[in-house]
């Protein structure tokens, strides 16, 4: 499957690690999400759910996010959690500051009675989630 390059994100799956990697930057906008998902999405087709050990979102890199991508990123997010078993994939979000994390908590539930995802503040935490979250399984 070839890389994800557009305006406001980018995305590759690395085969070996069985990870999927959507780093965000700039202004983010709903089309970036929309982007992000159908790639995932047209990932998830090729390769099979089985083979995403864990999805890797990095916000870092984003200075400011539209109210659009948030009501769109959640609605991608909803779509394909219905549409594919996505109860073994988790999901590791990297925030570079508090204000990320409020902004993604609400939107994304990303609450602590969610336990597929969660907010990290760097791809060590993130990597270390993942294989917690896969130890508890």
């Amino acid at each position: 499957m070839q890389p994800l390059q557009e305006e406001n994100v980018t995305a590759h799956y690395d085969e070996e690690k069985e990870l999927v990697y959507i780093i965000y930057f700039g202004i983010l906008g709903s089309e970036a999400s929309t982007a992000a998902y159908a790639w995932l999405e047209d990932l998830i087709n090729d390769v099979g759910v089985d083979a995403i050990r864990g999805e890797i979102f990095d916000f870092t890199q984003v200075t400011q996010f539209r109210p659009d991508n948030l009501i769109n990123a959640r609605r991608h997010s909803k779509m394909l959690n219905l549409r594919t078993d996505t109860e073994n994939m988790p999901v590791a979000m990297i925030v570079k500051d508090m204000v990320q994390e409020e902004i993604l908590r609400g939107p994304m539930r990303n609450v602590p009675e969610n336990k597929r995802k969660r907010i990290v503040h760097s791809e060590d935490e993130a990597y270390a989630f993942i294989d917690e979250f896969h130890d508890k399984q």
